[in-house]
């Protein structure tokens, strides 16, 4: 029971470093080509983790990573761990949710921005 306590503490740990690595991607001026990147496979991403696919999702995400001349997040490794079969989609989704959609939540803000500014004038 004490072991099962542990592993959960270590998923949650996990599933906070991972929602953390992909804000950090996100909100990054320096790594907006790789949120890009990422967020352009998106839907097939999503689809793959749903399905359980685990070698697809790990060759999306890493040709990703490489394509923009960056190092393979540890955290996502540990995602890809057999011992985490259980949680892969957890984790992986805690991963891409705060790197995907946002691009056009801020089209969508700066229209509404512009909207208003627009609107203030007249």
């Amino acid at each position: 029971m004490e072991r099962k306590i542990g592993s959960l503490i270590e998923i949650d740990s996990l599933i906070e470093k991972l929602q953390k690595k992909g804000q950090s991607i996100s909100y990054s001026n320096n790594l907006k080509n790789l949120a890009e990147a990422i967020n352009d496979l998106g839907f097939r991403l999503l689809e793959q983790t749903r399905l359980g696919n685990k070698d697809n999702v790990y060759y999306m995400l890493l040709r990703c990573f490489h394509a923009n001349k960056q190092e393979f997040p540890a955290e996502l490794v540990e995602a890809f761990k057999p011992e985490n079969e259980k949680y892969f989609k957890t984790l992986i989704f805690s991963f891409l949710a705060p790197i995907l959609g946002r691009e056009e939540k801020e089209a969508q803000k700066s229209q509404e921005t512009e909207a208003e500014t627009e609107g203030g004038e007249a």
